[in-house]
């Protein structure tokens, strides 16, 4: 079943904004969002935590950060969702990559036009951008940081079938082998059950935090307060 999860903003129910008194008028204070999104034909380096790691380096709140982990290409996002109905105008949203607005590029540039009409901020960490420009070299170079994006996700997305294709041919389980063996993947079960911490499983057992993630809750995720 296609999976989607949203992380952050809304599970501690605090306020995200607060009033400020400015000459009798109460001004809104603008609040700084983080989305991450991945879906399953991300590479590795793209994976839920390294995003959520540099979004919290970039100084956003843990509690304001949306997330959506997904395969396939769902059109219902409930973390993007959740986030839809808090943002507020001059507050900004922190992406990692300007790809994790949207899945296609089509969706990426109506996205875009929405939030820069809605005087919301753009910040993509890696690519560059920090701005709700919207003059028309600003538009065609965020354009072009999609239409890259796109690009990579269809190449990833060929190459992982015809990888398919050629397992199948030469009768072969499709797919890269597994990260960890059976006996490993208890070995982290079992160390966890002795101290609830998913990252110090996987820096003992030299892998990923979502491979440990995977092995100690067979594919699940990790409840609040274990990562």
């Amino acid at each position: 079943m296609p999976r989607a999860e949203s992380l952050g903003a809304g599970r501690s129910g605090t306020p995200a904004r607060t009033a400020a008194d400015r000459g009798g008028e109460a001004m809104m204070i603008p609040v700084t969002y983080g989305y991450a999104r991945v879906s399953k034909s991300d590479r590795d380096d793209r994976n839920l935590e390294t995003q959520l790691r540099e979004l919290a380096n970039h100084g956003v709140r843990e509690e304001l950060i949306f997330s959506d982990v997904m395969t396939g290409r769902l059109m219902s996002r409930p973390g993007w969702d959740g986030l839809m109905d808090r943002v507020q105008p001059n507050d900004t949203i922190v992406v990692v990559w300007l790809d994790r607005f949207s899945r296609n590029f089509d969706e990426g540039v109506r996205i875009q036009a929405d939030l820069t009409g809605r005087d919301i901020g753009i910040v993509a960490i890696r690519d560059g951008i920090g701005t709700t420009d919207d003059s028309a070299a600003a538009i065609y170079f965020r354009r072009m940081m999609l239409a890259n994006g796109a690009y990579q996700a269809d190449y990833t997305s060929e190459r992982i079938k015809v990888g398919q294709e050629r397992a199948k041919a030469e009768g072969r389980p499709p797919g890269r082998p597994p990260a960890l063996t059976p006996d490993q993947v208890n070995e982290c079960k079992r160390m966890f059950a002795k101290n609830p911490s998913v990252s110090r499983v996987a820096r003992i057992m030299r892998v990923s935090w979502s491979t440990a993630n995977k092995a100690i809750f067979d594919g699940s995720s990790a409840p609040r307060g274990m990562h």
